[in-house]
């Protein structure tokens, strides 16, 4: 596969970590219809990372892993591959029926101009264009859409997304239509490739999860198909909407926790210690509980693992909350960059904090030295 992104949407970035969202944002992506998007980000692995990193597919999505530490836990960067979008349905005389999935702004979209692709669509180049006819009286039921180019006779057409820009970078703004969660793709990665470059003795793996906004199921399916170890600590790495104290241009925001509860405090300790080295260093951070939705964190959280997040503040979450009218998502690109120095220095960090994984370890090393001690425990 060729790594070059759809020559529309080709300008010249100067960040790696922002050349690479260019590259995801190449194709479109929905709630399980991640397949191209990964497909972009296994060869942009294979090609940045090969022996340096490993790769496999699970059922939730990818892992990739560096190993620079040897033996023992590992940070754990996950982000999502999927946006909200309409899956198609039922193809009709003058349009389709589609169900919305994820948290598009209901109240924005009636009249909203959307472009049609089919599974695994290559560029972004859709099949059909067409606008969404008056918001569903009832909670769930389908949207119609109205071709305004209906698609070629035999197309197939799987999804349909918002007709915004997938990559524009203007006046150090990055606007998208898909900023939540490829931004976090990227930043996550690059983080990676350059831990793994500098050869740097830490453990780093990052999880590119599938149809987290329908419900966090690539995340989960992870969990509960055994892939992910109890001993290693996890960051959910998003772009998420602002709020007083996580304000665009001011760097990336340590998350003190989201809507549905507060995060590791050992694992926000560590950010707060990476924090303050970077700042040092001239780049700003900012830390907050951003309470205006729930992250994949919450998800490992509540199934036992150690867990916290990164996001970098965001305007026009999910293309229009907060906004009059749908439009891109925005972020400040310097925010990004913060973000990536962030989990950079987090990683060096973190193989010589005594976390979760290294307690478990040093816990059940002691316990095996006083087994031969321990007899058959009787109540008096």
């Amino acid at each position: 596969m060729r790594l070059e992104a759809d020559k529309r949407y080709n300008p010249r970035v100067p960040s790696e970590a922002l050349e690479l969202f260019r590259l995801l944002t190449s194709v479109p992506t929905a709630p399980f219809q991640e397949h191209a998007v990964a497909a972009r980000a296994r060869a942009w692995i294979m090609s940045r990372l090969g022996r340096r990193a490993s790769l496999r597919a699970v059922r939730g999505g990818l892992i990739v892993s560096y190993r620079g530490g040897g033996e023992g836990p590992a940070l754990a960067l996950a982000a999502h591959l999927d946006h909200p979008a309409f899956r198609i349905d039922a193809l009709l005389s003058d349009g389709a029926s589609a169900v919305l999935q994820g948290g598009l702004p209901p109240h924005l979209l009636a009249g909203a101009a959307v472009e049609a692709f089919a599974a695994g669509a290559q560029d972004n180049v859709p099949l059909a264009r067409g606008t969404l006819g008056p918001r569903p009286k009832k909670e769930g039921a389908p949207w119609r859409i109205f071709w305004t180019e209906p698609p070629r006779r035999g197309a197939k057409p799987a999804f349909a997304v918002l007709a915004l820009t997938p990559f524009e970078l203007k006046d150090g703004w990055l606007s998208s239509r898909s900023v939540d969660d490829l931004l976090g793709c990227a930043v996550s990665l690059e983080a990676l490739r350059r831990l793994a470059v500098a050869g740097v003795k830490t453990n780093v793996t990052v999880l590119l999860n599938r149809a987290e906004e329908v419900g966090f199921v690539g995340a989960l399916d992870m969990i509960r198909s055994g892939a992910l170890s109890p001993d290693d600590s996890y960051l959910s790495i998003e772009s998420s909407r602002e709020l007083p104290g996580s304000r665009p241009g001011r760097g990336p925001t340590i998350r003190l926790g989201d809507k549905a509860c507060a995060f590791d405090a050992n694992l926000v300790a560590l950010l707060d210690d990476a924090a303050a080295r970077l700042r040092r260093r001239g780049t700003k951070t900012q830390r907050l509980r951003l309470t205006g939705g729930t992250c994949e964190a919450t998800a490992y959280q509540t199934f036992g693992l150690e867990a916290a997040g990164v996001a970098v503040p965001l305007i026009n979450y999910h293309n229009g909350w907060g906004a009059d009218a749908v439009a891109p998502e925005r972020v400040r690109a310097s925010d990004a960059e913060g973000a990536v120095k962030l989990l950079v220095e987090t990683a060096r960090l973190f193989s010589g904090r005594p976390l979760r994984g290294v307690l478990r370890e040093r816990l059940s090393r002691r316990r095996e030295l006083s087994a031969s001690f321990l007899g058959a425990f009787r109540a008096s």
